[in-house]
């Protein structure tokens, strides 16, 4: 393709006339490029009719018009022309083709776009094949317009020229560069949501972090940042945010030297030193290749802008940010870094606002402690020697002669002394921190001082069993320095020293040292932990972990030593090891030069507040650990009556012992001889952990401790005694310097049984104790019933655990959610596994039965979970269970609710036995009788027909006239054996009745029983002529009965006793009448019955001995038979048989039914 620029304007073709006459009116070729701009004029220059699109004449009307439009648009728009695609385009696009115009114009468009080829390509393609347009929007391009890749973004369309003549001619294509509101909206998202972010930063490192977070959502921004924090002295750069990079490489050192920095890294010295924007455009050559973002190209660039506020004399820190290699560092790429750069400024700033105010807070907090620290202590200080004070005072005044002397008036004067100390300690303080504090120097022998001041300890010290050290030789030359100051500094010393060593030495020791005198004082005590060694000089600051001789102290007596030195210029050291001692060192400079001129040898103006070492030796004194069993011995008698001595009530015990625990040598003393006067036994010791020790060796009936104490504390003891079973029921009555409710409220929650202010008074101090006392009885009281109110219910339930381990059948106890909380061993043996397991009624699923129908046992439907769901009480309900083994158990269940007062059911019972065995058996009983009663019936219709016969048969014998005497005695006999073989079937059948049967049926009628026996026994004397029987009736015999069983009831009765008699004796027949039965005797003269067989006379198959069965073939079944036809009648049959009288039965029969029958 061949570009003019400088070609001769075409002329428009020739036309005929002719045609010219009927052809539209002509286009010109001039008037497509007319009014085209510069783009007009370099089309018209080109050659055209060398190029694919050919000469211009022989454009399409469509491609003409194209271009016109094209040229005189003042959008952006392109052409694509031909099948080539050559570029066309206008004035608009000059800007967009950058340094691509003028040389793009004519080209084609694959060399044109060669970089973008690949994503444009195609869709330029598929408009010139398919003829249809195609629409992009905000189109990542990355083109090369300004001599390096650029991110820019289009929106386009291409659309077809010339689809009127059949074919697409070319391309038109509509172009918007929307490059800069991309990237701007992108921006603006970042800069939106690092203010968001940041703003919530409690601390400045907080919020750089935050912004690099924000930073790396944007990497095409910005591909790396970096945000170091400048410290104090502008020396030193620390990193304290990064994105993009990893923290401590070449191009992110985590710390940077600003003295060193610049040459070989980032200039952070020349942007805090500036306060301006640096720019950074060899960053490859610093450190290579560097993250570029979304980019495979590194950063070319780099931006550093100062972290600071408009105002700010310094920057808090500089911003390192990389620059994309995809842009230009242009005007709005420069505002968006500082934007950003102002945002993490501002957060910055309310960061460190915030956690000024904070700190603010704290220290408000802290002084707020110390406070409340310096009350508390201050109160305790001051109401322990008041209450020393005020209590002997008021007892002095109840007294007769009211006055105080002995050991009370000492007690008081020493209280009233130390009182004197604390109010003269603070003074001091108070006045320091004023600064009106009026020193005066003087020249002093500061080693004889030093050295007057450390042995009015020795006394104390060697009664404590510690050897007390003074070594201050003579110095060359006088010490400036205030003696009352400096008496205050070595008594303090010497004082904390005696006060935290219980064994081994004090050494109080004076060394020149030139320019400094230095004063040390080292002991061998309990020493200090390491992390309370920084605060030891802080006001009303104590080790409250320390072992001490005494708890007691205001916090104030090392700070007001550090204090006093630098009043003399100098300062105080301290070195310790725990349980190794303590060095407290002081250094004074030597001379005057450090003092104010004004101070030297001036006279004081001020009151002074020192006491010398009276005060310090009395409270060292009070130190002194006195044995508990010789306070008492001690002590002086008291020369009043505490008024305490009021008789108490007859509830409080009078035989207690009571275990005082109180550091503070005075107050054990009184509060002893207090408790002592109302016949009490006490024990006194000095700290919490003797008295624990003390209390577990031998509990006391109560403990009266004091809150504040060395080793243990108060609440460390109260807590103790709790805690240990022998002692957790101890009264224990906390005494306290804490007024108010809250104290009160915080000791009382603690478990104390009561507090007791300081100060107190005696009678209070005494009427509180005995009322604890009082009280505790009443509570050990009712513990031993509680104690044996339990042991009687764990008795009774041992006894009802034994109870239902040992019935003889499965019981089950549960809740009323389900969950079984007993089961006994006869269950779990019936399960045949392990007991039963459920915890809710859900899980009796887990437990398969049967009904008696053969269906599957619901959950709900189990007898147990009926009772605890619908209350109700089931008898007798059979179930087949199937057992865990896999077996079935048959098995009777009755179930019941368990309700309380309100009629709730609280729980469920069931008891379950196993009836597998008795349900077989009552079975094979069945089969038996059933087999009983078909064989009876066989043998009664198949014997009693031939049986019948032979009786008619011999009835008819016997009446024939010509029988001889041998034939009608043969008939006789035969006649004989069928009857009694009638008789025989008759008692098997009615044995059967009562056996087997719903018993023997009665037909009861009126019946005279005289004429019914009279009847019997002519029967009977027929079978039997050779016997004799004797008849006596006495009264009516008339009542209703079954005649029928009645007779068979005489007959049975009168032929057992002919059976069982001799044939010469007789037998006796007696009916004789009562007021509401008759009575039937038989009596015959024959063997006695064995006594041991008289019980199973009427027992069936029972016979009255072996012989006599023998002879009489008989099956037993007689008397059976007469036993139940008596009690179907309502009334007994009994038997008596002896020697000397014989056998008697006698049946009693009811003349009616329902009469009740006499025994």
């Amino acid at each position: 393709m061949n570009q003019h620029a400088h070609g001769a304007p075409a002329l428009p073709p020739k036309t005929h006339p002719h045609e010219a006459a009927h052809a539209p009116p002509p286009i010109l070729l001039n008037d497509s490029f007319a009014g085209g701009g510069e783009m007009g004029a370099r089309m018209q220059a080109i050659d055209w009719a060398a190029t694919s699109l050919g000469p211009m004449e022989d454009w399409s009307p469509s491609l003409r018009s194209a271009v016109s439009i094209c040229l005189t648009s003042r959008f952006p728009t392109v052409l694509y022309c031909g099948p080539e695609l050559l570029v066309l385009y206008n004035d608009a696009c000059i800007p967009i083709f950058g340094r691509k115009h003028p040389m793009a114009l004519g080209q084609l468009s694959r060399e044109v776009w060669s970089e973008i080829w690949h994503i444009i390509g195609p869709m330029q393609l598929g408009v010139l094949a398919t003829g249809k347009a195609t629409w992009s929007d905000d189109l990542l391009l990355v083109i090369d317009r300004a001599g390096y890749l650029e991110e820019t973004y289009f929106t386009f369309s291409y659309s077809p020229i010339g689809l009127e003549t059949g074919r697409v001619e070319g391309i038109f294509a509509a172009v918007n560069f929307s490059t800069e509101r991309v990237i701007g909206e992108r921006r603006l998202r970042t800069l939106r949501e690092l203010a968001e972010h940041v703003s919530e930063a409690r601390s400045p490192e907080e919020a750089c972090r935050q912004a690099a977070r924000t930073f790396s959502a944007n990497p095409a921004d910005v591909p790396f940042a970096l945000m170091y924090q400048l410290d104090e002295r502008r020396t030193q750069a620390t990193l304290v945010g990064a994105s993009g990079l990893e923290e401590g490489g070449a191009a992110s050192p985590r710390k940077v030297s600003l003295e060193e920095s610049g040459a070989h890294g980032w200039p952070l010295a020349r942007v805090a030193a500036t306060g301006r924007m640096e720019i950074v455009s060899h960053v490859r050559e610093l450190f290579g290749d560097l993250p570029g973002g979304p980019w495979d190209e590194s950063p070319h660039s780099a931006v550093l802008l100062p972290i600071s506020q408009p105002g700010q004399r310094a920057p808090y820190g500089v911003l390192v940010a990389g620059v994309s290699p995809r842009r230009r560092l242009d005007e709005c790429y420069r505002s968006f870094f500082t934007l950003a750069t102002g945002h993490v400024a501002s957060a910055v700033v309310n960061a460190q606002a915030y956690e000024a105010e904070r700190r603010r807070a704290e220290q408000l907090a802290e002084l707020d402690r110390a406070k409340t620290t310096f009350f508390s202590n201050i109160s305790h200080e001051f109401r322990t020697p008041l209450t020393l004070m005020l209590s002997p005072m008021e007892d002095a005044l109840a007294s007769p002669q009211k006055c105080l002397a002995g050991e009370e008036l000492s007690t008081v004067h020493r209280n009233g002394v130390r009182l004197l100390k604390l109010v003269n300690a603070l003074l001091d303080f108070s006045r320091i921190e004023a600064g009106r504090i009026q020193a005066s120097y003087v020249p002093t022998n500061l080693a004889t001082l030093t050295a007057d001041l450390a042995s009015t300890f020795r006394s104390a010290m060697e009664r404590a069993g510690l050897r007390l050290v003074v070594d201050c030789p003579s110095l060359p030359s006088p010490i400036w320095v205030d003696p009352e100051l400096w008496e205050k500094i070595v008594l303090n010393l010497v004082s904390n020293a005696f006060k935290f060593t219980f064994e081994g030495e004090v050494e109080v020791a004076l060394r020149w040292r030139g320019p400094h005198v230095e004063l040390t004082v080292r002991d061998t005590g309990t020493g200090i932990t390491p992390e309370e060694l920084p605060r030891i000089f802080e006001r009303f600051h104590r080790v409250h972990s320390a072992r001490g001789r005494c708890f007691e102290g205001t916090g104030i007596g090392l700070a007001l030593v550090q204090e006093l030195v630098k009043l003399h210029g100098g300062t105080v050291k301290l070195q310790s090891e725990l349980d190794r001692g303590t060095t407290f060192t002081v250094s004074i400079p030597t001379g005057n030069a450090h003092l104010p001129p004004e101070r030297l040898g001036t006279a004081r103006t001020q009151a002074s507040t020192a006491m010398g070492a009276s005060p310090f030796l009395q409270e060292a004194a009070g130190w002194m650990e006195v044995a508990p069993s010789s306070a008492a011995e001690c002590m002086p008698p008291a020369t009043t009556v505490p008024s305490a001595a009021a008789p108490l009530p007859h509830s409080v015990p009078r035989e207690a012992r009571i275990l005082l625990a109180d550091d503070n040598a005075d107050m054990r003393a009184y509060v002893e001889r207090l408790l002592r006067t109302q016949g009490w036994e006490v024990e006194a010791v000095a700290d919490g952990a003797t008295a624990l020790e003390a209390a577990r060796a031998r509990p006391p009936d109560l403990v009266l401790s004091d809150v504040m104490m060395p080793r243990l504390d108060g609440f460390g003891l109260l807590h103790a005694l709790r805690e240990d079973a022998h002692t957790h029921t101890v009264p224990l009555i906390l005494l306290s310097a804490r007024a108010g409710e809250e104290a009160t409220v915080e000791g009382l929650g603690a478990g104390a049984d009561d507090y007791l202010i300081k100060p107190f008074s005696a009678r209070e101090l005494v009427a509180r104790v005995g009322a604890a006392l009082a009280i505790a009885q009443v509570r050990q009281e009712a513990l031993h019933r509680e104690q044996q109110y339990v042991a009687d219910m764990e008795a009774k339930q041992r006894l009802l655990d034994a109870v239902l381990q040992q019935m003889p059948a499965g019981f089950i106890l549960s809740e009323p959610s389900g969950r079984l909380t007993f089961c006994n061993h006869q269950m779990v043996e019936l399960l045949r596994g392990p007991p039963f397991t459920a915890s809710s009624l859900e899980e009796f699923i887990h437990y398969r039965g049967f009904h008696p129908d053969g269906r599957p046992i619901q959950p709900e439907e189990w007898p147990l979970a009926r009772s605890l769901l619908h209350g109700e009480e089931l008898v007798d309900q059979e179930l087949l269970l199937v057992c865990q083994d896999g077996t079935r158990a048959l098995v009777r269940v009755r179930s019941s609710p368990i309700r309380d007062q309100e009629d709730r059911i609280i729980a469920g019972v069931a008891i379950v036995q196993d009836v597998t065995l008795q349900k077989e058996q009552e079975a094979e009983l069945r089969r038996r009788m059933e087999f009983e009663q078909q064989l009876l019936g066989i043998v009664s219709h198949d014997l009693r027909n031939p049986i019948n016969a032979i009786t008619l048969a011999a009835h008819a014998l016997l009446r024939r006239e010509e029988l001889d005497a041998r034939a009608t005695k043969s008939a006789s006999r035969i006649l004989s054996s069928a009857e009694r073989a009638t008789r025989m079937i008759r008692d098997l059948l009615d044995f059967t009745q009562a056996r087997l049967g719903g018993g023997i049926s009665l037909e009861r009628r009126p019946t005279d029983l005289r004429l019914l026996v009279q009847q019997v026994l002519d029967e009977v004397e027929g079978a039997w002529p050779e016997r004799h029987i004797e008849v006596l009736q006495h009264g009516s015999a008339w009542g209703e009965w079954d005649s029928d069983r009645m007779a068979q009831v005489v007959s049975n009765l009168v032929t057992n006793a002919l059976k069982y008699s001799p044939p010469e004796t007789p037998v006796r027949v007696e009916l004789r009448a009562e007021d509401e039965a008759a009575v039937l005797s038989v009596h015959n003269e024959g063997a006695p019955i064995p006594p041991d067989r008289l019980p199973h006379l009427f027992e069936p198959l029972q016979r009255g001995t072996r012989e006599m069965d023998r002879a009489s073939r008989s099956i037993g079944l007689g008397l059976y038979i007469v036993k139940h036809l008596v009690e179907a009648h309502g009334g007994t049959v009994s038997a008596q048989s002896s020697q000397d009288e014989g056998t008697t039965f006698t049946a009693r029969l009811p003349r009616s039914p329902g009469t009740p029958t006499r025994h």
